[in-house]
């Protein structure tokens, strides 16, 4: 699979995040570790990119297993001592139990694939935290939106399709029965924060 070179450089990714984010980049993952509980003993994040969580999880006394299919970010995190794990979260089948699941930033990958994936991680965990874009750069028409989504895509294609705010509700409101969940929007700014709470 060709991959954008932001994934290959861990320094490469952050920079290109922190001028998307326009100086907010670090924002996103207090608004999202804010969300952890005193409870939530084991964290699992799928796609994570950077080590963020998992250094926010390491000075809170909470397990943290990432899964990323980047060599470079799994390799970078490694030496930081974190279970990082070299995988592909579309194919996998059996995701490690945990008390929360946490997809920053990285759902628009799985459009296709959303039902299953939901229903992966609803075996693994108690609930799941997503922090997605609905305010995109790779939205724009010209050079900008034409480098962003370049920059940004995972596979061989030119990925186009991303999330705004009403696309993502509606597809949460569509899985909610199929899956069987209940959600609530934490914030919505550049990224919309969803708490998803599985229901039996």
């Amino acid at each position: 699979m060709s991959r954008s070179i932001i994934y290959r450089q861990v320094w490469l990714y952050r920079l290109v995040m922190m001028l998307l984010y326009r100086g907010s980049y670090n924002a996103r993952f207090e608004r999202v570790c804010a969300l952890l509980r005193d409870e939530d003993r084991s964290v699992l994040e799928l796609c994570f990119g950077d080590v963020a969580i998992a250094e926010f999880c390491r000075q809170n006394s909470k397990a943290w297993v990432g899964m990323d299919v980047s060599e470079a970010f799994v390799a970078f995190a490694a030496r930081r001592g974190f279970d990082a794990r070299r995988q592909d979260v579309q194919s996998t089948e059996v995701f490690p139990a945990c008390d929360v699941c946490i997809v920053m930033g990285s759902l628009y990958h799985f459009e296709a694939q959303l039902s299953a994936l939901f229903g992966r991680i609803k075996r693994a965990s108690s609930r799941m935290i997503i922090s997605e874009p609905v305010r995109n750069w790779t939205q724009a028409r010209g050079v900008r939106g034409f480098l962003a989504r370049k920059l940004t895509g995972v596979g061989a294609r030119e990925e186009r399709f991303r999330f705004d705010e009403a696309s993502l509700v509606r597809t949460l409101d569509a899985l909610r029965d199929e899956v069987g969940f209940t959600y609530r929007i934490v914030d919505v700014s550049r990224d919309m924060i969803v708490e998803v709470v599985w229901s039996s």
